[in-house]
């Protein structure tokens, strides 16, 4: 019976969290650890940009969160079509960027991006890969392709 008194409250705390990451602002103390949370990014006309997941945070500072067990989905025509993920990296969220030294991978349809370090944009959907970077194209695009 407790369990089921504590699930609301469960709930209405990743939805603090959530909506504290999305706007930038967190009420968390430094040191907070948070476990598991989803974050869907939006642009003006409401449409699914992104969906950021991850296994647990911790608030480093204000500005910067310390995430494990990264994967993000990127949106494009309303479809999931690009997967970025990251054993550890920081979201700074005055920046709205994620940064990483501990290895990021990008898998897309048509090829797969490895790298040890990242800066990624997450309002430009733009970033730079460095050290390590391996680039493996998995899908031939015609329209590069002369006869």
């Amino acid at each position: 019976m407790k369990l089921f008194k504590l699930f609301p409250a469960f709930i209405l705390v990743l939805g603090a969290i959530g909506a504290g990451l999305a706007f930038g602002q967190t009420d968390f103390a430094v040191g907070s650890i948070i476990k598991g949370f989803e974050l869907p990014q939006r642009d003006k006309q409401g449409n699914l940009q992104l969906k950021i997941f991850g296994k647990e945070a911790t608030v480093m500072s204000k500005n910067r969160i310390q995430v494990h067990g990264l994967s993000i989905d990127i949106y494009s025509g309303g479809k999931a079509g690009t997967k970025m993920t990251s054993d550890e990296c920081d979201y700074w969220s005055e920046e709205k960027r994620l940064t990483s030294n501990n290895g990021v991978k990008v898998v897309q349809p048509s090829f797969v991006l490895t790298a040890k370090n990242m800066d990624w944009d997450l309002q430009g959907s733009r970033g730079i890969f460095k050290e390590n970077v391996l680039v493996v194209i998995t899908q031939r695009n015609a329209a590069l392709v002369t006869p």
